[in-house]
């Protein structure tokens, strides 16, 4: 083994030219790959506040069908909804409600900010673990009281208030002033259903829109689940939760339809009407294979290229009795070394494409793209692939070769 690698590195030096080609598409191709798993895994991978992600059922949207050309009325749920009947789930550990507001306006003194808002109930920071930097979280008694608290993050308070101390100041949102009792380290705004600049309480007074409809409104219901077995039960449960809500004849309402899909289930129900979730490994494979089989087939071209004028040191190896499985294995192990060193740089090269991105905020204003070990992993599988992908071809094709042809076309 160590022989061959020296081989292939023997072979790279050769031929700087080939090699710088060969390098060049490995390692971009690499970093390609690598930076759409980035993305994936930020905004749907289990990290940070969303470490728990695939233990977490989220109900979004409601459908109420009518009969005949009455078309339906689609919305998220109301809290009308979640009180009389989700919150009263038996299978999730915990569930929570939440409201958001994407455009807000904050104010103290003479300063004023547009913010993202978000208002959650009790049980939010245990679906959604914020990282608190000082202060607490919303209790069940902020809700029944009505207490106007507010959390807010660690950027915002340092907008707001500099150096000085934010718990216990007073802000000015929803023409109504807030106290701030916590400060939480700024969310990933990839991580979308955790993110807000201020945090305030969910009113669990609000009386249900009977113009409207009485289960339709604004908000969203999390479900966490002990493991992947309860969540399938969960899912269950909520079906059934669905399929008993009342409907109204006089209306023309027939029937009542929802789901309650994991974030990356979510993914694909909103694009292609699947609900599978396991669809997004196959998404992301596919987005990998289709990345690499193009720049594989030109590897290969070039892989044939270079090894081709290698076939008299293949023939002269052949006469002193190697056999074709012994030069197959040469040259697929000289090629997964070249395409790992291609792999290195292009990992290293994502890293960099990254830190440009988040720096120069390229994604968005406050998202953030991140590289944990499982996405390494990941571009390590990819970079083992591509080695066989792009190699054993050429290299069948020249192992194969006998030993006066091999001598003839060197000679040639």
């Amino acid at each position: 083994m160590v022989t061959y690698i020296k081989l292939a590195w023997y072979s790279l030096k050769r031929n700087p030219f080939f090699s710088f080609i060969i390098l060049f598409g490995i390692s971009m191709t690499i970093m390609v790959v690598m930076f759409i798993g980035s993305i994936l895994d930020t905004s749907y991978g289990a990290n940070g506040t969303y470490k728990d992600i695939d233990r977490i059922l989220i109900a979004s949207n409601l459908k109420v069908i009518r009969s005949g050309e009455n078309g339906y009325s689609n919305s998220s749920f109301s809290y009308s909804a979640y009180k009389d009947y989700f919150s009263k789930m038996k299978t999730p550990e915990v569930i929570s409600v939440s409201e958001s507001h994407w455009f807000a306006n904050v104010y103290y003194k003479e300063l004023g900010k547009k913010v993202s808002r978000e208002d959650i109930d009790h049980n939010f920071t245990k679906i959604f673990p914020l990282e608190f930097i000082k202060g607490r979280a919303f209790t069940l008694e902020d809700l029944e009281q009505r207490k106007q608290v507010a959390i807010i993050t660690d950027q915002l308070a340092g907008e707001l208030f500099g150096d000085e101390d934010p718990l216990g100041k007073k802000i000015k949102t929803k023409s109504r002033y807030y106290e701030v009792i916590g400060i939480v380290k700024k969310e990933n705004k990839l991580r979308r259903r955790a993110f807000a600049d201020i945090y305030t309480p969910y009113n669990i007074h609000q009386k249900p829109d009977q113009q409207w409809h009485v289960f339709l409104g604004s908000s969203v219901f999390y479900m966490k689940f002990k493991n992947q077995e309860d969540l399938v039960r969960g899912q269950n449960e909520f079906q059934e939760i669905v399929a008993s809500l009342p409907i109204d004849a006089s209306k023309n309402e027939v029937k009542n339809e929802a789901k309650a899909l994991t974030e990356k289930a979510l993914l694909f129900w909103n694009m292609l009407d699947v609900d599978d979730e396991r669809m997004f490994g196959v998404y992301l494979s596919l987005i990998a294979f289709i990345c690499m089989f193009i720049p594989a087939l030109s590897l290969i071209n070039l892989n044939i290229t270079r090894i081709s004028e290698r076939t008299s040191e293949m023939g002269i190896r052949k006469a002193f009795g190697a056999s074709s499985s012994d030069l197959l294995k040469q040259l697929l192990v000289e090629n997964v070394f070249t395409t790992l060193i291609g792999g290195v740089i292009g990992m290293i090269m994502t890293f960099g494409v990254v830190a440009l991105f988040n720096h120069y905020s390229w994604m968005g204003e406050d998202e953030r793209l991140e590289i944990h070990f499982i996405l390494l992993g990941y571009g390590f599988a990819c970079t083992l692939f591509f080695s066989i992908l792009s190699g054993f071809y050429p290299a069948l094709k020249i192992s194969n070769f006998g030993i006066i042809s091999s001598l003839k076309n060197d000679k040639q």
